[in-house]
């Protein structure tokens, strides 16, 4: 596959997924890092800190994830306020199988569902610790509003379209990032990937 941008072309060389496990729920609930009042001293949470201060003081000492959970099971929505937009959706554990040698590079990547083009990114570490890391392997902490909502965005969004689509990712290695950037903008500008238009403002951090 290429994309034509101007007058130059970009190939892209398909990877497969393997799915390890689906149907995933919770995974804020296991971070265990920093407790609640370490958060609210975090300053993407210092709206919420007098609020919880006041509220919610007998949770300030407990682990966050743990005490989101209690809340969330409690029926309070507050616990989303700690949460990035797609903090709390259903997700999977993937593995990329492939070109270990273009896996080893980085670059442009696309994922395409049932061969149409839902978004385009960048990579500046290698397709490989993105791929299989990052997007294929959420972390309790990525869950987070200073998390990466990229991560979680991708992922539940690949996980909504299995099992009843082929999913895969598309890669051309860059050395460039800049150029690999421009590229990225060109590809959405033009193709209008869904889920990088319904990112919206936080597409910016797909990077």
């Amino acid at each position: 596959m290429y994309v034509k941008i101007g007058d130059r072309e970009f190939s892209f060389y398909r990877v497969d997924l393997e799915i390890l496990k689906t149907g995933i729920q919770d995974i804020f609930s296991h971070f265990d890092k920093k407790t609640i009042r370490e958060l609210l001293l975090q300053p993407r949470y210092k709206n919420l800190k007098e609020n919880f201060e006041s509220n919610y003081k007998q949770f300030l000492d407990y682990p966050a994830g743990d005490v989101l959970f209690t809340l969330k099971k409690s029926g309070d929505p507050v616990y989303k306020l700690f949460l990035n937009n797609y903090g709390d959706l259903v997700y999977s554990q993937f593995v990329v199988k492939g070109n270990e040698a273009l896996l080893d590079k980085t670059g442009l990547y696309m994922i395409t569902v049932d061969e149409e083009l839902v978004f385009a990114g960048v990579c500046a570490n290698s397709f490989k610790l993105r791929f299989n890391q990052h997007i294929g392997n959420i972390s309790p902490k990525c869950c987070y509003k200073d998390g990466t909502a990229t991560h979680c965005h991708i992922n539940a969004k690949i996980t909504e379209s299995l099992p009843n689509a082929k999913v895969h990712f598309k890669i051309c290695p860059m050395k460039n990032m800049d150029e690999s950037k421009i590229v990225k903008n060109a590809i959405i500008n033009r193709f209008e990937p869904i889920w990088n238009l319904r990112f919206g403002r936080e597409e910016l951090y797909s990077l």
